[in-house]
């Protein structure tokens, strides 16, 4: 189980750098780009079960945190809550498949997005029309983006998955 930790937080790590670098505005579209970290504490809920999912929803928000220009822990509660959320439906309920993983991620992406508007009154001003020009675009980026990168993840964790009893 360690190794799952090494190879999840080195996985956080290089998405954290991919996600910070300027280079990545590349691929917004309408001004939004995927959120590549919450797909990962998404799919670590989802695959090894609530605890984990929050364990690794708390640290990569903090992470998030410390490269983004929002309040410490701004962006770790939505990926605390989702990561345990995910956590306790996973794969015993959902089995993994293209259309499952879709919704799983347009969900929860709405979930993390409703969640981090509320805390933007809290800290800040939000703004209602977030929801139709950022929430919404950003979960369908995300949604399209999850089913290559579980597979992908699958495939890294698979020692790991083929253990717990999910392959």
């Amino acid at each position: 189980m360690i190794v799952t930790y090494i190879i999840t937080a080195i996985i956080v790590l290089i998405s954290l750098l991919v996600q910070s670098h300027p280079s990545f505005d590349v691929i917004r579209i309408a001004g939004v780009k995927p959120d590549l970290i919450f797909i990962i504490v998404v799919y670590v809920g989802y695959s090894f079960g609530s605890m984990n999912g929050q364990i690794t929803g708390f640290v990569s928000g903090l992470f998030h945190d410390s490269v983004s220009n929002s309040p410490y822990g701004f962006l770790a509660l939505p990926k605390l809550t989702v990561g345990f959320m995910v956590g306790m439906i996973g794969r015993s309920v959902l089995k993994s498949n293209v259309p499952t993983i879709i919704l799983l991620i347009f969900v929860s992406t709405l979930l993390k997005g409703i969640i981090t508007l509320f805390l933007s009154y809290i800290f800040t001003q939000g703004m209602l029309s977030s929801i139709i020009h950022v929430i919404i675009p950003e979960a369908f980026y995300n949604a399209l983006l999850a089913p290559p990168l579980f597979f992908i993840f699958d495939k890294v964790f698979r020692g790991e998955l083929e253990r717990e009893g999910y392959l």
